[in-house]
């Protein structure tokens, strides 16, 4: 469901030109050399297009390489795997190289069933119960700038989503100029961001007790069609959450590809670079509970997502070698190396691809799996 946050902006903002982490601090150091050689290793046998995407865990500074093993995750609030599955180019074009590596193989034929072009996995288990309902956003650390013909357009997109999706929100974020500095620095303002219940946007939560065999990662995840309504038509609090089980679940999108860092397949909409909405600044999924209200209490008060009233359980940072600046990745700090940008993009594509990067100047869209 946050593939809506690439579908419902169209316009240029600014460039980002300084480095911001959010929830890392800016200039964090880094190994860069051991973190590089890992990446590397992970990326033998892979598909090269996948070496232009970067996917950090700000909290480990561990880069979550996608089609290849499971990765640890561990925090304050729970620890588990994650394990990101990306459509590759061999998926569609048989002149493509196809990938080595066994598991990236498995993946390609997997996507070949679906129009998805990315799914990500999670298995986890909670250090903590949540009190208040928790989401999954999406995030930029600078305010997206963008024309009156454009935000009405987008208000009325997102009104249409919040009607399909009640426990959805969103901000346009601060201007930090202008923002008294002390309410910045006591978290009382809210980031440009989309947010989404959790139980309401993942498409598949896979609930294991103790003693059965959770699901594997980086294979297909099974749900009832009655327990996926029901998540979605409740929202927060249709899941149980405690201690004891083993929580598998997976957010899949159409209408998002990393690797061509675009937004596709949206009915009556031509592919755009993700660039056009968000500049050069990488993006940020994370998963945060809202502190200090029951769900039932969210539901009829519906509060803003202050950073001061949220725990983030969880943040993501997704970064392009040739699309972004400030990536965390040491991997996309160095951007000597030239890399083939032209994996199965049409002349058309290239083209507009490049104008969004020279002139500064949906969750429910209709079902594709």
């Amino acid at each position: 469901m946050v593939d809506a946050a690439v579908a419902i902006l169209d316009e240029t903002p600014p460039s980002v030109a300084s480095s911001k982490q959010g929830d890392v601090t800016a200039g964090t150091s880094v190994s860069s050399s051991a973190s590089t050689t890992a990446s590397q290793n992970k990326h033998a046998g892979q598909h090269k297009a996948l070496k232009k995407l970067s996917v950090m865990d700000c909290s480990s500074m561990t880069e979550i390489v996608p089609n290849a093993e499971p990765v640890v995750i561990d925090n304050e609030c729970f620890s588990g795997h994650v394990m990101l599955l990306v459509r590759t180019p061999d998926v569609d074009d048989v002149k493509e190289m196809t990938p080595t590596l066994d598991s990236a193989k498995r993946i390609s034929k997997y996507f070949k069933n679906y129009k998805r072009r990315f799914e990500f996995q999670f298995q986890i288990k909670l250090k903590k119960v949540p009190t208040g309902p928790l989401f999954l956003g999406c995030e930029v650390e600078e305010m997206i700038k963008i024309s009156r013909w454009t935000k009405g357009l987008s208000g009325v997109l997102l009104a249409m989503i919040r009607r399909i999706n009640s426990g959805f929100h969103y901000s346009w974020g601060i201007e930090k100029d202008t923002t008294d500095p002390e309410d910045i620095q006591e978290g009382r303002y809210e980031k440009t961001h989309l947010s989404f219940p959790v139980e309401a946007s993942m498409d598949r939560i896979v609930i294991t007790k103790p003693g059965e065999t959770p699901p594997e990662l980086g294979y297909e995840l099974h749900e009832t069609n009655a327990s996926v309504k029901r998540r979605r038509r409740m929202g927060a609090g249709s899941v149980d959450w405690n201690l004891e089980n083993t929580y598998t679940m997976c957010l899949w999108s159409a209408y998002c590809d990393w690797i061509k860092w675009k937004s596709m397949n949206v009915p009556g909409v031509r592919p755009f670079s993700l660039s056009i909405v968000t500049g050069q600044q990488p993006i940020y999924l994370s998963v945060y509970e809202l502190k200090d209200i029951t769900p039932e209490e969210y539901r009829k008060k519906k509060p803003p997502h202050r950073r001061c009233d949220i725990q983030v359980y969880t943040r993501l940072e997704f970064s392009h070698h040739d699309m972004t600046d400030g990536s965390l990745n040491p991997r996309l700090q160095n951007k000597m190396e030239s890399l083939d940008d032209s994996y199965g993009d049409t002349d058309s594509e290239v083209e507009t691809l490049s104008a969004a990067t020279d002139g500064n100047d949906s969750k429910k869209l209709p079902p594709a799996r």
